[in-house]
């Protein structure tokens, strides 16, 4: 029984320590994912823990923002111009206002955030991709709806959020719809480090140029 026991463990160290803790969770080892405001409006993003990357085709080339509020730092850069800009980290800064990037989602802080807790209620099961979802329905002090999906095989990662507002009638008619499509737990921490070999601008107009 010793011997097995010292086989196990010699296989697990072969195997590599990550292969042994289990598989890749957002909470602890981030998560990659298609940003998605609409079928032509697309960008890929990568979170772990408070640290943000997206990047996507903006004004005619690929455009990278990092966000590291751990350094207070934000960086931009556009890897056709070789050039950066670098701009303070505020508490405001978001890279989706308004969308909650984290895992284990709590609806009652983001209700607050609108001043909608009054107006929050869970309604049951619904589905997103291949994800059973936990959702919830806020309702907004100006009227409008924004139904929520969290995940629950994504330790509740919100993959979708619904906004609707009231038009001339009263009515509600869909506004906007977000979602995170193909999330990938496990992300590695060089894609949130500082490039190198960039030339640093003052604006962005000069990321361009």
């Amino acid at each position: 029984m010793r011997s097995r026991g010292i086989l196990a463990a010699v296989a697990c160290a072969l195997a590599g320590a990550v292969a042994c803790e289990g598989p890749s969770i957002p909470s602890k080892n981030g998560y990659r994912a298609i940003l998605s405001f609409s079928k032509d409006d697309r960008y890929e993003i990568f979170v772990k823990g408070e640290k943000r990357r997206v990047e996507g085709v903006i004004d005619g080339s690929l455009l990278i923002k990092i966000a590291r509020p751990d350094m207070k730092v934000v960086w931009q850069f556009r890897p056709s111009t070789k050039k950066l800009l670098a701009s303070a980290w505020g508490p405001q800064d978001e890279i989706v206002p308004g969308y909650p990037l984290e895992p284990k989602f709590d609806p009652g802080a983001y209700a607050d955030r609108f001043g909608a807790a009054a107006g929050l209620k869970q309604t049951g099961d619904g589905i997103q991709g291949l994800h059973p979802c936990d959702r919830w329905i806020m309702e907004l002090p100006s009227g409008d709806r924004v139904t929520i999906y969290a995940a629950r095989d994504l330790e509740r990662l919100v993959v979708r959020i619904e906004h609707e507002k009231k038009d001339g009638k009263d009515e509600l008619q869909p506004f906007t719809v977000t979602e995170l499509l193909d999330v990938r737990p496990g992300v590695r921490d060089a894609l949130f480090e500082k490039p190198s070999g960039y030339t640093q601008v003052s604006s962005y107009e000069a990321l361009s140029k």
